[in-house]
């Protein structure tokens, strides 16, 4: 069989001496020479001694031309290591790689040059004691904007608790000796008597906005009052969960409708320049039945 000759190389690796083989390092075997093309790579390993096995361990085989190998290996003890023709074999045939040696140095410290001098103590897994883990930034900012909802939702309690004692301080001033259903009705009256939309007439832009903006102010003031709901400055989704929640009946039995006046005074502020007389008179004719409609359930 045709001589085969193998250098050892050790490649490069960041953080470690360059051409420094120790302990457990991955270095090369590059050999030349003729390989049978009928070589079993996944079969192949060392033809050792017993005592041979620490000093040198088969990692990978790989052609860079048909007469050149790459034999990557390391080794697990420390020394000088000579071997008079190192072999490898598929099991089937056997290749001579020739003398090979190289020198693996230890990664353990010295042995103390002074009698009496105890050599310095490994700790195998670091020093014992509180690890530091870092935390990732997107924790961080997940917490951060857990805590602001969190904050949010206070602020917001707190700013509706405020405005509902408000509104009860107003309602003790305003003090009025009509009852909620007969102020709209009187409020409701006195728009009848002055706007010619409930004539049956044309009338002016200004005078159909007024209707809305009135009948709509009126309907707040009755929920306001009748139900003590800021209505006048919460949004129509507060007031809606604010009255199912503490007037249950009502919201069983009106609820529906008030969501689909409040749907209807939404549209009609959206599209005012497109009002007639006829739409505001519906709105607000739905408005005094709804209200009606209230009072009698919450009595």
């Amino acid at each position: 069989m045709a001589l085969i000759q193998c250098k050892a190389e050790i490649p490069a690796v960041e953080g470690l001496k360059d051409n420094e083989l120790t302990v457990g390092r991955e270095f090369l075997l590059v050999c030349d020479g003729e390989f049978p093309r009928d070589l079993q790579q996944e079969k192949l390993h060392f033809v050792l001694k017993p005592e041979q096995k620490y000093q040198i361990k088969l990692l990978g085989f790989e052609f860079r031309s048909p007469t050149v190998a790459d034999i990557k290996a390391t080794a697990y003890t420390a020394g000088n290591i000579p071997f008079e023709n190192l072999q490898l074999s598929d099991g089937v045939q056997t290749l001579d790689l020739g003398p090979i040696q190289y020198a693996v140095t230890s990664v353990l410290p010295p042995p103390p040059q002074n009698p009496g001098e105890q050599p310095v103590k490994q700790e195998p897994y670091g020093p014992i004691g509180p690890a530091s883990i870092g935390v990732p930034m997107l924790y961080w900012g997940i917490l951060a904007a857990f805590l602001g909802v969190i904050a949010l939702i206070a602020i917001t309690k707190i700013y509706r608790v405020i405005q509902r004692r408000n509104m009860l301080e107003r309602l003790r001033e305003h003090d009025s000796a009509l009852t909620p259903l007969s102020e709209f009705h009187q409020n409701y009256r006195r728009l009848q008597r002055t706007n010619p939309v409930f004539f049956g007439k044309d009338a002016k832009k200004e005078e159909i906005e007024q209707v809305l903006v009135e009948t709509n102010k009126m309907f707040k003031l009755f929920l306001t009052r009748q139900f003590r709901v800021p209505a006048l400055e919460w949004s129509e989704r507060l007031v809606i969960k604010d009255i199912k929640k503490y007037h249950r009946n009502v919201y069983v039995e009106a609820g529906e409708g008030l969501l689909k006046l409040f749907h209807e005074y939404q549209h009609a502020f959206a599209d005012k320049q497109n009002l007639s007389s006829s739409d505001v008179l519906n709105l607000a004719t739905h408005c005094r039945t709804l209200v009606e409609k209230m009072e009698r359930v919450s009595s």
